[in-house]
């Protein structure tokens, strides 16, 4: 139920972003889905994000999504009857007749990206203890390969480097040399599932002379999307609050290790006596963590770590310079 949910999610994401060319032509070209928040009837937020792209043209729109089964494709007509607002009709890809009620939804082209804003109503005949979704947020990014030809908007093959139905990054990456991912379902693991939590799960990474069936490797490096800032754009000078609730954050055992204009970085020490470096930083406008492991407190572990991190991070920004 939680797969289909999002599924459903991801693919709301592509309708409610991609029809609002009419009138606008900032808004024409493919876009890539990067973060979906839901607001629940009582208060509750649900982060999700699917591997899915739009492609506008001045008069409909196409959205395809990747899933266990391969590509789905969704087809909408949409108005644009006053500024910031559109109202969208699915359509049946095969008879080009409406399928579903038309929807009135607010939205913003911000530079490269692309905010959406609905609001639901509550269904008063939905059981009492029922969580109704009231609100459904999305950011999307514009992608230059789909911005004139249509049949290269497609979302992105699958990666090899995770496992496990969790919501998906829209951050590419290629493992570094001397590492290999630690192929565990976060949703099924009960220590990576806490360190995951909520956000978009990039991968889950060891040294290439780790056994990759371990259950407990000595040295682990974890890549996250952070959600917590919600479906909005990170730049320069949203990084900077960024920092400040990340130095907030820290309890009296994490030492921040630097706080520069590009990143943040800490060092725990666990209570096992092992401990963690982590850096957080600014790429494509999200907020991505990187943190390594290892069960040694050592000094030279400290220096392996930091490096192992600094690997990543450098990997994660070039692998998304476009």
């Amino acid at each position: 139920m939680k797969r289909l949910t999002g599924l459903m999610s991801a693919t709301l994401l592509l309708i409610c972003s991609s029809a609002v060319a009419a009138g606008d032509p900032s808004i024409l070209g493919c876009w890539r889905g990067q973060q979906i928040q839901t607001t629940l009837s009582d208060g509750g937020l649900r982060q999700q994000n699917g591997n899915c792209v739009g492609y506008y043209d001045e008069s409909s729109y196409r959205s395809y999504c990747m899933n266990d089964s391969g590509i789905t494709e969704s087809l909408s007509q949409y108005e644009v009857p006053s500024s910031g607002v559109l109202k969208l009709t699915p359509l049946d890809p095969l008879t080009k007749a409406p399928k579903g009620p038309t929807a009135e939804i607010s939205y913003r082209v911000d530079d490269k990206w692309l905010l959406i804003d609905r609001q639901f109503e509550r269904q008063t005949t939905a059981a009492p203890n029922s969580k109704q979704v009231v609100r459904f947020q999305s950011v999307s990014i514009r992608l230059p390969t789909g911005s004139v030809d249509e049949s290269k908007c497609r979302p992105t093959s699958k990666s090899g480097l995770r496992i496990g139905r969790t919501p998906t990054s829209s951050l590419d990456m290629k493992v570094p040399n001397g590492w290999q991912p630690w192929l565990v379902d976060p949703a099924a693991d009960e220590k990576l599932g806490p360190a995951v939590n909520a956000n978009l799960f990039v991968g889950a990474f060891v040294p290439d002379t780790t056994d990759a069936k371990s259950n407990s490797p000595v040295n682990l490096l974890l890549v996250l999307d952070d959600t917590r800032y919600g479906p909005t754009v990170t730049r320069a000078s949203e990084f900077i609050k960024v920092k400040k609730r990340f130095a907030s954050e820290l309890s009296s055992d994490i030492k921040l290790i630097c706080d520069l204009p590009d990143k943040s970085c800490a060092l725990l020490k666990t209570p096992d006596g092992g401990q963690v470096y982590m850096e957080i930083f600014n790429v494509k406008g999200r907020v991505a963590t990187v943190s390594a492991t290892s069960t040694s407190a050592s000094s030279s572990a400290s220096e392996a770590l930091r490096k192992a991190v600094q690997l990543f991070v450098e990997e994660l920004r070039a692998s998304n310079e476009n």
